[in-house]
């Protein structure tokens, strides 16, 4: 999967903070593990991700990767 990135008005204090926000707002996957700034989650065909939220160069500025998990 491709990363996902965005913008938010109000900064986030921490990447814990994008991954909520990811997961309230534009997840694609059916979660069903979170840690803080990782996740992990299904897609429609049944393969696993792991996710990893993080900043894109500011704290406005947001993106989660996709690991597939073999």
């Amino acid at each position: 999967m491709e990363p996902v990135y965005w913008e938010t008005d109000e900064p986030h204090a921490n990447n814990s903070e994008t991954m909520s926000d990811y997961i309230n707002s534009i997840n694609m996957l059916d979660i069903d593990f979170v840690s803080g700034t990782y996740a992990e989650g299904t897609n429609a065909q049944g393969q696993r991700f792991g996710i990893h939220a993080g900043g894109n160069g500011d704290f406005n500025h947001h993106k989660v990767e996709f690991v597939l998990i073999e």
